[in-house]
């Protein structure tokens, strides 16, 4: 339920439409839930599961600023507010 609200929020709020989800389990004791949002440059890296390292690694290299951590604290804040809500 958690994670079907969490989506609706991304596609209610962000606008986000295409997510890749991840679960990670490397121990007995806990597990990961990765959501990893497409936005559309990231086109040009293709639509694949291999196509996430190479993401994440321009990201790291050309998105690693304050301006971009500030508008990821405030979309933060719009789905965490949406999540409140209901």
């Amino acid at each position: 339920m958690l994670l079907c609200k969490l989506r609706q929020g991304m596609r209610d709020v962000l606008k986000i439409r295409h997510v890749y989800i991840f679960q990670n389990e490397d121990s007995k004791h806990y597990f990961h839930l990765w959501v990893f949002p497409r936005h559309k440059w990231m086109n040009r890296f293709g639509r694949k599961i291999e196509s996430v390292r190479p993401i994440i690694e321009y990201a790291k290299e050309n998105m690693a600023n304050e301006g971009v951590f500030k508008q990821v604290r405030a979309w933060v804040g719009r789905v965490r507010g949406f999540m409140d809500q209901r």
